[in-house]
């Protein structure tokens, strides 16, 4: 009988020092990791829904606090990078431009970090096409549009040196629900998805 009255004791004395163990490891690896003020990450990307889209971008992320930074995301995108030509319809040019600042916080790891933030800002297509069928003549149509731009973005950072690895994800949250609570709208959040991968400097 006294077993049983010692055994519920016994667990709680373990659990709490199992619990005081994971507590310190967190504390360590956070203030082990490094958490510069400012850091740069060049990145190169796709969106892969419905077609490729090609993207070479830069992230900026301005420290405040341990948890709280801003952020800064600037993209070109080259859209339907492998379909230039489709039934004699050739693509001059089709690209977008992107720029957007948000503010996020930070979760650490020992050799890693994981940052949320919520973005918005504005986006820029333009394209230009050429019907080029030999029975016809040329011809060309061109559009250019300005669009808001609105998402969630998570940044992970791997390594503590200097130089790092970085890979960032995209979610947009325009049109579906900026706009419109109707789903059909997901199929332009779908098309901006983006995922991208690069090297990380910490400037300070």
């Amino acid at each position: 009988m006294k077993i049983f009255k010692i055994l519920p004791v016994l667990i709680i004395l373990l659990n709490l020092s199992t619990s005081a163990k994971k507590n310190d490891s967190i504390g360590l690896a956070q203030q082990n990791y490094p958490i510069s003020i400012i850091s740069i990450e060049p990145s190169i990307g796709l969106k892969p829904s419905p077609m490729s889209d090609l993207i070479i971008s830069n992230l900026v992320q301005w420290n405040l606090m341990k948890r709280l930074s801003i952020v800064s995301h600037t993209s070109y995108s080259f859209n339907n990078v492998f379909l230039r030509e489709f039934n004699y319809v050739e693509t001059d040019y089709n690209y977008s431009l992107g720029q957007k600042f948000g503010i996020g916080t930070s979760l650490y790891s020992n050799r890693s970090s994981h940052t949320f933030s919520l973005m918005a800002g504005i986006k820029y297509d333009s394209y230009k096409e050429t019907l080029a069928n030999p029975e016809f003549e040329k011809v060309s149509a061109s559009a250019n549009s300005l669009s808001p731009d609105f998402g969630l973005l998570y940044n992970l950072k791997k390594g503590k040196k200097k130089y790092y690895f970085s890979f960032s994800m995209y979610l947009p949250l325009y049109p579906y629900p900026m706009i419109s609570l109707d789903t059909y709208s997901l199929s332009g959040n779908l098309a901006n998805i983006s995922m991208e991968f690069g090297v990380g400097i910490r400037l300070k």
